[in-house]
């Protein structure tokens, strides 16, 4: 009774779902009659109109989905897609260099997106981030970069040349290259841009020093000044090149990291053991990873990082091995650091990537360096193998700067430390206590470090001692009244400063006269550069003896001094030459002063000549004036010749 039942249930289902279905076609039939009428012809039109609406439906949704703020769709797109539109490739389409080029690859490129699509609301790519490859054939397409291996060595980045033919062309280290093996975003925000960690990996990992692919010249060219003088350097490198200096022996070792491949990165991506097994095989795993796919290099290698230690701890040799750490002073000196009080100023060579071995530890003889032992000292020749001859007296010139003001601060801090010390236990004792240990500390840092390596920032820490020792003594309540510390005078420019402190202080002989540089540099309309160029030579004198004419014979006075600049000609004219018992001064020395023959009517100052004897004398006096000049040239050249026969001055001029 109950079977019949449920029989009976399962006809009436059956024949429910047959006239649903029988009931959706003759729906169907009846719209195709009313829109297309009854007929086979009619039937076929329906389908064609059908298809070219399916297919150019198609063709519309690839377009739209082909243009690049369709890519941003998916959440994490965004971050390619905007560092797509501000890369310089960011008037070419995603598909444009995705999918290579041909109908074939934009179908199966499309397919890929689809599935990326079904993964995105799927949920697959919570976990991890889209992969993409780019196949060379996208970049070398028509119109793109199809002759860029044609283009020759172009500058990579600043001094930085690069050329692609023989990276895409040959093998390197016995590996094909791809565009993508350097193009790549490892560096998020940074897109298809060449990462410089690639290139690190490949030129220095397990390289010697004498490696073709360590040569520095290979990629670098020396900072040299072009004679047009439109290359700016902040040092030229034309005598290095010329003497053929190795670039280490001033910049040192260039590369840290060994670019070693850890074998649990490769559980990264792999977790089948048979794949890991195949670590040890270097050829697969390069073809594999970087020719047949890309693959970032850093998620196998460690880093290698290309750049100057001197910038660094590391600008000392490594010598704390063997020895304690005896140089900090001297680090510290030299990176302009440490003071107490004194803001930092690294030496212009610290900044410039040199380290200690560029003067100290040469390991080829140079002209100037002396070997002792198996330490190089450094001599004040040493300065003139890089810079050139002359260079040793700014060394000299430091010292004698350092030294002397080693001296007065010396007698600063005694005389203040005394004072200080009778003062015990007086208000302000701990405050004034503080501050004269960063006196002495300032003054040991500059006597133990030596000045020299960084004469500026020595100067600095030495007047801070100065006025540290000041202001303790006033804290208990003393007047300071400290012997004399000559500080800076403030009159060099910073720019200049750094190589030549205390040149105020100097004085020299130029055009046959003394110089006083710090006379000159006190007035506020004169600086270095009116003197100096750094046009072809660095410091060149470019001043000549009229530019000295133009501010030294203005606004005479009704009493010139002329013997202020012209000592030797005044002491011939009045017969005042040093270790000479002559008395013969010129017959018209009693009556006739400097500017009777040497100024015109102008008032202004000149170079006399003969005619200047016929505006008082006889039209005969211009032909005395020759034979004076003739005769005299006669008796120095003769003068001359004994002189350096009987060698009494080195055969100087006389």
């Amino acid at each position: 009774m109950m079977g019949r039942f449920f029989d009976k249930r399962k006809r009436k289902s059956g024949e429910k779902k047959a006239g649903f279905f029988s009931l959706l076609k003759r729906n169907l039939v009846s719209l195709h009659r009313l829109v297309w009428g009854r007929g086979w012809k009619r039937f076929v039109i329906a389908v064609v109109i059908t298809l070219i609406v399916v297919t150019a439906i198609m063709f519309l949704t690839m377009e739209v989905t082909s243009r690049p703020g369709f890519c941003k769709t998916c959440h994490f797109m965004r971050p390619y897609y905007y560092s797509w539109a501000e890369s310089s490739h960011n008037f070419v389409t995603c598909t444009d260099c995705h999918f290579p080029p041909g109908i074939e690859n934009k179908i199966k490129g499309k397919l890929t997106a689809l599935s990326m699509l079904v993964n995105y609301f799927t949920g697959v790519y919570k976990k991890g981030k889209p992969w993409a490859e780019i196949s060379d054939l996208s970049c070398m397409r028509s119109g793109c970069h199809e002759t860029r291996t044609l283009a020759g060595t172009v500058n990579f980045k600043k001094n930085i040349l690069f050329d692609h033919a023989p990276h895409l062309e040959n093998l390197r280290r016995n590996k094909k290259l791809r565009c993508t093996s350097c193009h790549s975003q490892i560096v998020q925000g940074d897109h298809i841009t060449v990462t410089e960690t690639s290139c690190f990996l490949c030129h220095f990992k397990g390289t010697t020093e004498d490696s073709p692919l360590h040569t520095c010249k290979k990629c670098h060219e020396p900072p040299v000044k072009d004679p047009a003088g439109i290359r700016e350097v902040s040092y030229d490198h034309t005598i290095v090149i010329g003497r053929n200096i190795s670039c280490r022996d001033c910049h040192g070792q260039m590369v840290t990291g060994d670019g070693s491949v850890p074998k649990i990165r490769c559980n990264h991506c792999h977790a089948e053991l048979e794949k890991i097994k195949l670590y040890d095989d270097t050829e697969f795993m390069h073809r594999n990873h970087i020719t047949d796919h890309k693959i970032e290099c850093l998620l196998c290698h460690t880093e290698i990082q290309h750049k100057s230690i001197s910038r660094s701890e590391l600008v000392k040799p490594d010598c704390q091995a063997c020895h304690p750490d005896f140089h900090r002073a001297q680090l510290n000196i030299f990176s302009g650091t440490g003071g107490k009080g004194v803001p930092l100023q690294p030496s212009p060579m610290f900044e410039s990537g040199l380290n200690c071995q560029a003067c100290h530890a040469y390991h080829r003889f140079y002209e100037g360096f002396k070997e002792k032992g198996s330490t190089f000292v450094a001599s004040p020749e040493a300065c003139e193998s890089c810079h050139g001859e002359g260079y040793s007296k700014i060394l000299q010139n430091w010292k004698a700067d350092a030294d002397l003001k080693l001296r007065q601060i010396e007698k600063v801090l005694d005389l203040a430390s005394k004072t200080l010390a009778a003062r015990k236990g007086s208000a302000g004792y701990e405050s004034a206590s503080r501050k004269m240990e960063d006196a002495l500390y300032n003054y040991k840092l500059v006597k133990s470090g030596n000045a020299i390596h960084n004469i500026a920032f020595s100067g600095k820490l030495l007047e801070s001692s100065y006025n540290l020792a000041g202001e303790s003594l006033k804290e208990v309540g003393v007047t300071p009244r400290l012997p004399f510390f000559q500080r800076e005078s403030g009159l060099v420019p910073g720019e200049c400063s750094n190589c030549h402190a205390g040149v105020e202080h100097l004085e020299i002989r130029v055009f046959g006269w003394i110089f006083p540089h710090g006379k000159h540099l006190a007035r506020k309309d004169l600086t270095c550069t009116n003197c100096h160029s750094n046009v072809e030579k660095h410091g060149q004198l470019v001043a000549k003896k009229r530019d000295c004419m133009n501010c030294h014979h203005r606004d005479i006075p009704k009493v010139p001094k002329c013997e202020a600049c012209h000592n030797e000609q005044h002491a011939v004219y009045y017969s005042k030459l040093p270790d000479s018992t002559l008395n013969l001064p010129n017959m018209m020395a009693e009556d006739v002063g400097c500017v009777d023959c040497h100024q015109d009517t102008g008032k202004n100052i000149v170079r006399s000549g003969k005619e200047g004897c016929s505006n008082c004398h006889e039209k005969e006096y211009e032909e005395m004036f020759d034979q004076w000049r003739t005769s005299g040239r006669e008796w120095l050249n003769l003068v001359r010749e004994i002189v350096q026969k009987q060698r009494l001055r080195g055969g100087d001029r006389a």
